[in-house]
């Protein structure tokens, strides 16, 4: 608890220490929070950067894996092309359709057991692509 003794330059760097160690607290939670996620026939383990399908690795590069990563944190929620691409490049996006395109194909080509008919990236026509957590190949 606060007690305020009329001096503001104390009372404010009271404040500021308690909010500095409320978000380092938050920070870690956030950080430990899910270390692997888990969906039916699929592993991704974000500590160690692995995908494991099926009980067999799953070589996937940097920005594939970031992508994935994107998704399946996010089970249920559509993603823009656009979104994608400013959070997995951390830049605005260019408007360059074709690579983030490319890369949720490659992803499929990997993890799905049928990329043309794919259950676990799932395309939203006109929107974008979500991952479905409730499905896995079978």
């Amino acid at each position: 608890m606060l007690s305020f003794d009329g001096d503001e330059e104390n009372l404010i760097e009271s404040v500021i220490s308690i909010l500095d160690a409320g978000r380092e607290k938050f920070t870690f939670q956030e950080i430990k929070l899910k270390p692997e996620l888990q969906h039916k026939g699929i592993v991704i383990d974000l500590e160690r950067r692995e995908v494991i399908r099926n009980d067999e690795k799953v070589e996937l590069t940097y920005t594939e894996f970031e992508i994935l990563q994107l998704l399946a944190q996010n089970t249920g929620r559509v993603f823009s092309k656009e979104q994608i691409y400013d959070v997995v490049w951390k830049e605005p996006y260019s408007g360059d359709y074709n690579i983030v395109m490319s890369h949720i194909r490659h992803i499929r080509e990997k993890i799905e057991d049928d990329p043309a008919h794919p259950v676990y990236i799932q395309t939203v026509w006109g929107v974008g692509y979500k991952f479905n957590g409730r499905a896995g190949s079978e």
